[in-house]
């Protein structure tokens, strides 16, 4: 009798279980998200390196994995695999993506300018950097392609030497190459340290062009708008934080990076941090007619140059976000 009991019992639980398994998170419960970031980026995404240190997603009821990466083009490489949801990366590895056909999405701006040539003491002017070795994080990044830019300038021919950007002041001391582009703070550090001097700054390059940007899944904008609000929200208070806490954050970088403040602070002057945090929509358009030109995005992938600005940049949230403040 009680076995038959059991027997009439056991499906209905089953039914139940399941039901709970596609319902997902009940209210209150945790929701998971991952988060990828580049290595040393504190300067250009100090919303998100407060987000992460302060634990802000955490106390907003996200259970988070964070996941560092050396240059943007790999972010998006696990970006494109679908092992990750957010992300703080340059503009350009973004839009070559998007012109690959994936559906990743910008938010927000976490930054313009921002980067800087360094070189060895014999070179002079950019022209001097015909023929020249010259370090970058790698081909799709913003770096990468404002050499190209400085080459077609110049009318010369730059080699572009791939390598981890902490690496960058050691072998240019050593002679490895003959100069190096970086995101903040690392040029910074090399001439603190005597390894070279600066040539060009970002601004010079393409004045207040789009650096660092916020991403996540076009699918996860459709199908969960309220939590890309919500980590958005996050985001901007922690952009807040910074503004009001400059101290502070020059001291959580100095402590993240193992660099001192007053480079650290010196290097901030090559960065700007506009707030609210809206992306520059020309240099996006000016950045991707570059890939195209350089090859780095097929010219068949993009029709109409405004349409695809339009599907890769999406603010909807950002001015709702910032509507409710």
């Amino acid at each position: 009798m009680k076995r038959a009991a059991m027997r009439s019992v056991f499906p209905v639980v089953v039914v139940f279980l399941l039901l709970l398994g596609l319902q997902g998170p009940a209210s209150g419960q945790t929701k998971e998200i991952r988060f990828g970031y580049l290595v040393a980026d504190q300067l250009h995404s100090p919303g998100v390196m407060i987000m992460k240190e302060k634990q802000m997603l955490e106390a907003a009821g996200f259970k988070v994995a964070w996941q560092e990466f050396l240059a943007g083009a790999y972010l998006m490489q696990d970006f494109t695999s679908g092992q990750i949801d957010f992300g703080s990366l340059g503009a350009v590895p973004v839009m070559i993506t998007r012109g690959q056909g994936v559906d990743v999405v910008i938010l927000a701006s976490a930054n313009s300018e921002g980067s800087s040539i360094v070189v060895k003491d014999s070179i002079k002017v950019p022209k001097d950097l015909a023929d020249k070795s010259v370090g970058t994080p790698g081909i799709g990044s913003i770096q990468d392609a404002m050499v190209d830019m400085v080459a077609r300038k110049e009318n010369i021919k730059i080699r572009h030497k791939h390598m981890k950007v902490s690496d960058m002041p050691l072998f240019l001391q050593k002679g490895e190459v003959d100069g190096f582009i970086a995101w903040a703070p690392h040029p910074t550090r090399a001439v603190d340290l005597g390894y070279g001097h600066q040539i060009l700054t970002s601004k010079d390059i393409l004045p207040d062009h789009q650096c660092c940007v916020i991403v996540t899944k076009g699918s996860i904008l459709k199908k969960d708008p309220e939590t890309v609000a919500k980590v958005l929200k996050v985001y901007l208070e922690a952009c807040e934080w910074f503004r009001t806490h400059y101290d502070e954050s020059v001291a959580m970088m100095a402590q993240k990076t193992g660099m001192k403040e007053e480079v650290i602070r010196t290097a901030l002057q090559t960065v700007k941090h506009p707030f609210p945090p809206y992306c520059n929509v020309e240099s996006l358009k000016l950045q991707a007619e570059g890939l195209i030109t350089s090859g780095k995005i097929q010219k068949d992938s993009i029709k109409n140059m405004d349409d695809f600005i339009k599907a890769v940049y999406q603010p909807a949230i950002l001015d709702e976000c910032l509507t409710k403040k």
